[in-house]
C-alpha cells in the first residue's frame, strides 16, 4: 500500500517529545513516507529542526503562529528568515489569522502574516496557513501573495492547514492554487462541515494531516494524536468520495510531494 504523508504535526510538543522514538517507530510501522513538523514560536522552530536531523522521516517548517503576534520583534523575524532559508526547511509555517482565541490583537496578527508571506516569497517556499474563524478574512492577505508566488514560479503557494471552512470558502483558495488539508477530525460524527469539505474538494487538491498532538481520530478520542494515525483521515476521505483507500493515499502523498518539493509518491499527480 502507498504510504501516507502527514503534512502538519507538532511532535516537538512536550506531550509527545518524551516518546519521540516510539512515535517514529509507529509512524514507520504505519507506512508513512513523511511527516512535516511545524514550528510556531522560536523554541518550537528550533526543535523542529533538531528533530528532523534525527530522522529522515521528518521535514521541518518554521514560522510564527498568530497567537505569537503581540510578542514578535523585527529581530525575531530576521532570525526566522535565516532558518527559513535552510535547505532542509520545506515551508514557512505555521502562520495565519486566529479570530477564535484572541491571544494577539487582530492588527498585530495581520502585520505578522504579511511579514511572513513576504518572507516566504523571498526564500521561495510555500506557506502552511492557520485560519481559525478567519476563512474569509485571510483571503485579503493570501490573494496578493498567491499571485506573486505564481509569478515567481512557485507552483503551489501553500496549504490551508486543518481547514475549517465551507466548500464555498475553500473554492477561493483552490482558485489561488492552495491545497486543502483534512485532519483526523473529519472522523468525528458531528463534524459535518469537514465531512462535506472532504467529500466536495477534488482529491487532486487535498492533503492529510494529524495536527499532532491535537485532534485524534474518533477511535482515539481523549488520547494524544500522533502521525501514525493520519491514515484515519485518508480512510474517511475514501469513504466520503467512494474511492479506494490506496488511491487516496497515493494522490494525497503525491500532492504533499508537490507542495513541499520532496521525492515522495511522485513529483506530480499522474506523473
Amino acid at each position: 500500500m502507498t504510504g501516507a504523508f502527514d503534512t502538519h504535526s507538532h511532535i516537538q510538543d512536550p506531550q509527545l517529545l518524551a516518546n519521540f522514538d516510539g512515535i517514529i517507530d509507529r509512524a514507520r510501522a504505519a507506512g508513512l513516507e513523511g511527516i512535516a513538523v511545524l514550528g510556531y514560536d522560536p523554541s518550537s522552530n528550533q526543535l523542529a529542526l533538531e528533530l528532523a536531523a534525527r530522522s529522515p522521516l521528518l521535514f521541518p517548517a518554521v514560522g510564527f503562529h498568530p497567537h505569537e503576534a503581540d510578542h514578535v520583534t523585527p529581530g525575531m523575524l530576521a532570525e526566522l528568515e535565516s532558518l527559513a532559508r535552510l535547505p532542509e526547511v520545506v515551508a514557512v509555517g505555521e502562520i495565519g489569522l486566529d479570530a477564535y482565541r484572541h491571544h494577539s490583537t487582530p492588527a498585530n496578527q495581520r502585520t505578522l502574516i504579511d511579514a511572513q508571506l513576504e518572507m516566504a516569497l523571498r526564500v521561495g517556499k510555500p506557506v502552511s496557513v492557520h485560519s481559525r474563524s478567519a476563512e474569509d478574512a485571510i483571503a485579503v492577505h493570501l490573494g496578493p501573495y498567491a499571485e506573486k508566488a505564481r509569478a515567481a514560479g512557485l507552483a503551489i503557494p501553500g496549504v490551508m492547514h486543518c481547514f475549517g471552512g465551507t466548500c464555498e470558502q475553500a473554492q477561493q483558495y483552490l482558485e489561488m492554487g492552495f491545497l486543502i488539508s483534512v485532519a483526523c477530525s473529519v472522523t468525528y460524527p458531528k463534524n459535518e462541515v469537514t465531512a462535506r469539505l472532504a467529500q466536495g474538494v477534488p482529491l487532486e487538491s487535498l492533503v492529510i494531516e494529524t495536527d499532532s498532538p491535537y485532534l485524534p481520530p474518533q477511535t482515539r478520542r481523549g488520547q494524544l494524536n500522533e502521525p501514525a494515525h493520519v491514515v484515519a483521515a485518508a480512510r474517511a476521505i475514501a469513504a466520503l468520495q467512494r474511492e479506494p483507500l490506496e488511491r487516496v493515499l497515493d494522490v494525497t502523498t503525491r500532492n504533499a510531494g508537490r507542495l513541499f518539493r520532496l521525492p515522495v509518491g511522485a513529483t506530480a499527480v499522474g506523473g
